[in-house]
Protein backbone atom coordinates (compact mmCIF):
# COMPACT_ATOMS: atom_id res chain seq x y z
CA UNK A 1 0.00 0.00 0.00
CA UNK A 2 1.44 3.35 -0.73
CA UNK A 3 0.78 6.52 1.47
CA UNK A 4 0.08 10.08 0.64
CA UNK A 5 2.98 12.58 1.10
CA UNK A 6 1.50 14.94 3.65
CA UNK A 7 2.20 19.08 3.39
CA UNK A 8 1.64 19.32 6.74
CA UNK A 9 0.35 17.43 10.25
CA UNK A 10 -1.89 15.03 9.64
CA UNK A 11 -3.58 13.00 11.39
CA UNK A 12 -5.19 9.06 10.17
CA UNK A 13 -6.83 6.94 12.35
CA UNK A 14 -5.65 3.29 12.54
CA UNK A 15 -5.12 0.34 15.23
CA UNK A 16 -1.71 0.56 16.76
CA UNK A 17 -0.90 -3.00 14.51
CA UNK A 18 -1.64 -0.94 11.65
CA UNK A 19 0.67 2.44 12.80
CA UNK A 20 3.67 -0.30 13.47
CA UNK A 21 2.90 -1.65 9.82
CA UNK A 22 3.71 1.80 8.03
CA UNK A 23 6.73 1.74 6.08
CA UNK A 24 9.80 4.08 7.15
CA UNK A 25 9.32 6.31 4.93
CA UNK A 26 6.20 7.83 6.82
CA UNK A 27 7.32 9.77 9.45
CA UNK A 28 4.55 9.26 12.02
CA UNK A 29 3.95 9.17 15.88
CA UNK A 30 1.29 7.54 17.39
CA UNK A 31 -1.59 8.62 20.21
CA UNK A 32 -4.86 7.00 21.63
CA UNK A 33 -5.63 5.26 18.41
CA UNK A 34 -4.40 8.27 15.78
CA UNK A 35 -1.41 8.36 13.36
CA UNK A 36 -0.21 12.09 13.65
CA UNK A 37 1.86 12.09 10.39
CA UNK A 38 4.20 14.79 9.54
CA UNK A 39 5.88 16.38 6.40
CA UNK A 40 9.55 15.67 5.95
CA UNK A 41 10.97 18.52 8.04
CA UNK A 42 12.79 21.63 6.23
CA UNK A 43 16.46 21.72 6.38
CA UNK A 44 16.68 24.50 8.89
CA UNK A 45 14.72 22.59 11.30
CA UNK A 46 17.13 19.32 10.49
CA UNK A 47 20.04 21.69 10.74
CA UNK A 48 19.10 22.67 14.17
CA UNK A 49 18.32 19.25 15.17
CA UNK A 50 22.12 17.84 13.99
CA UNK A 51 23.74 20.34 15.62
CA UNK A 52 21.58 20.47 19.26
CA UNK A 53 22.44 16.48 19.27
CA UNK A 54 26.29 16.79 18.12
CA UNK A 55 26.82 19.23 21.58
CA UNK A 56 24.69 17.32 23.50
CA UNK A 57 27.08 14.43 22.44
CA UNK A 58 30.27 15.89 22.64
CA UNK A 59 29.30 16.74 26.43
CA UNK A 60 27.19 13.72 27.58
CA UNK A 61 29.31 11.01 25.78
CA UNK A 62 28.10 8.11 28.38
CA UNK A 63 24.31 8.97 26.54
CA UNK A 64 23.40 7.66 22.96
CA UNK A 65 21.75 10.70 21.42
CA UNK A 66 19.37 10.18 18.72
CA UNK A 67 17.73 12.17 15.84
CA UNK A 68 14.09 11.30 14.84
CA UNK A 69 14.08 7.86 16.69
CA UNK A 70 11.12 7.17 18.11
CA UNK A 71 10.28 6.58 21.77
CA UNK A 72 7.36 4.65 23.30
CA UNK A 73 5.82 7.05 25.83
CA UNK A 74 3.07 4.80 26.76
CA UNK A 75 0.80 2.08 25.92
CA UNK A 76 -1.24 4.30 24.05
CA UNK A 77 1.04 7.00 22.64
CA UNK A 78 4.68 6.76 20.72
CA UNK A 79 6.42 9.62 19.59
CA UNK A 80 9.49 10.98 17.92
CA UNK A 81 11.35 13.98 19.55
CA UNK A 82 13.56 16.05 17.27
CA UNK A 83 16.39 14.42 19.69
CA UNK A 84 17.17 11.81 22.41
CA UNK A 85 19.55 11.03 24.75
CA UNK A 86 19.24 7.30 26.43
CA UNK A 87 21.38 5.37 28.79
CA UNK A 88 21.74 3.08 25.99
CA UNK A 89 19.66 2.75 22.46
CA UNK A 90 17.85 -0.02 21.61
CA UNK A 91 19.78 -1.61 18.27
CA UNK A 92 17.18 -2.43 16.43
CA UNK A 93 13.57 -1.28 17.75
CA UNK A 94 11.82 1.43 15.50
CA UNK A 95 10.33 2.67 19.10
CA UNK A 96 12.46 2.08 22.31
CA UNK A 97 10.38 1.23 25.41
CA UNK A 98 13.53 3.33 27.58
CA UNK A 99 13.00 6.86 28.99
CA UNK A 100 15.47 9.13 27.95
CA UNK A 101 16.87 11.44 29.80
CA UNK A 102 16.44 14.22 27.69
CA UNK A 103 14.08 14.99 25.08
CA UNK A 104 14.42 17.78 21.99
CA UNK A 105 11.37 19.27 19.68
CA UNK A 106 12.68 21.94 17.70
CA UNK A 107 9.61 23.76 16.82
CA UNK A 108 7.75 24.07 13.38
CA UNK A 109 4.86 25.93 12.18
CA UNK A 110 2.92 22.81 11.69
CA UNK A 111 3.96 20.97 15.35
CA UNK A 112 3.93 24.44 16.95
CA UNK A 113 0.31 22.78 18.83
CA UNK A 114 1.52 19.04 19.49
CA UNK A 115 5.33 20.27 20.63
CA UNK A 116 3.95 23.21 23.05
CA UNK A 117 0.54 21.98 24.14
CA UNK A 118 -0.19 17.96 24.32
CA UNK A 119 3.77 16.38 23.88
CA UNK A 120 4.36 18.97 26.91
CA UNK A 121 2.22 16.56 29.78
CA UNK A 122 3.02 13.62 27.58
CA UNK A 123 7.10 13.57 28.33
CA UNK A 124 6.42 14.52 32.20
CA UNK A 125 4.25 11.79 32.42
CA UNK A 126 6.62 9.47 31.35
CA UNK A 127 9.20 10.37 33.62
CA UNK A 128 11.12 11.87 31.04
CA UNK A 129 14.12 14.25 32.74
CA UNK A 130 14.06 17.29 30.53
CA UNK A 131 12.55 18.84 27.95
CA UNK A 132 13.95 21.29 25.78
CA UNK A 133 12.42 23.45 23.11
CA UNK A 134 13.84 25.42 20.09
CA UNK A 135 11.69 27.88 18.55
CA UNK A 136 13.41 29.23 15.63
CA UNK A 137 10.96 32.02 14.91
CA UNK A 138 10.76 33.26 18.17
CA UNK A 139 14.40 32.64 19.02
CA UNK A 140 14.87 30.58 22.15
CA UNK A 141 15.89 27.44 24.10
CA UNK A 142 14.10 26.79 26.54
CA UNK A 143 15.37 23.51 28.92
CA UNK A 144 12.57 22.69 31.86
CA UNK A 145 13.40 19.62 34.25
CA UNK A 146 10.81 17.31 35.45
CA UNK A 147 9.50 18.46 38.52
CA UNK A 148 7.02 15.33 39.08
CA UNK A 149 3.70 17.31 39.02
CA UNK A 150 5.39 20.06 36.87
CA UNK A 151 8.29 21.27 34.32
CA UNK A 152 10.59 23.41 36.08
CA UNK A 153 12.50 26.29 33.60
CA UNK A 154 16.24 25.65 34.41
CA UNK A 155 17.97 27.69 31.17
CA UNK A 156 16.03 30.18 28.93
CA UNK A 157 17.95 31.45 26.15
CA UNK A 158 16.88 34.17 23.57
CA UNK A 159 18.77 37.28 21.37
CA UNK A 160 19.26 38.97 24.32
CA UNK A 161 20.45 36.11 26.56
CA UNK A 162 22.17 33.81 24.34
CA UNK A 163 24.44 31.56 26.53
CA UNK A 164 24.28 29.27 29.01
CA UNK A 165 25.15 25.90 30.52
CA UNK A 166 22.89 23.64 31.62
CA UNK A 167 22.90 20.31 34.36
CA UNK A 168 21.87 17.18 32.80
CA UNK A 169 21.93 15.07 36.45
CA UNK A 170 24.93 12.89 36.99
CA UNK A 171 25.96 12.78 32.90
CA UNK A 172 26.78 16.25 33.05
CA UNK A 173 26.72 19.68 31.76
CA UNK A 174 25.99 21.25 27.72
CA UNK A 175 27.02 24.89 27.09
CA UNK A 176 24.63 26.44 24.75
CA UNK A 177 24.88 28.91 22.14
CA UNK A 178 21.55 29.87 20.65
CA UNK A 179 23.63 32.08 18.29
CA UNK A 180 25.33 29.09 16.95
CA UNK A 181 22.64 26.53 16.63
CA UNK A 182 20.23 28.82 14.98
CA UNK A 183 23.02 30.10 12.67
Amino acid sequence: MSYPVPVGLERWPMSLEEFLELPDYVRAEWVDGVAIVSAVAKRPHNRISRRLANVIEASLPDLEIDTASGVRISERRYRIPDVSALEAADAVERFTEQTPILVVEVVSPSTRREDLLRKNDEYRLAGIGQYWIVDPDDPSLTVQQNATDSWRTVLELTEDNPVGVVVVGEHGDVALDLRTLLA
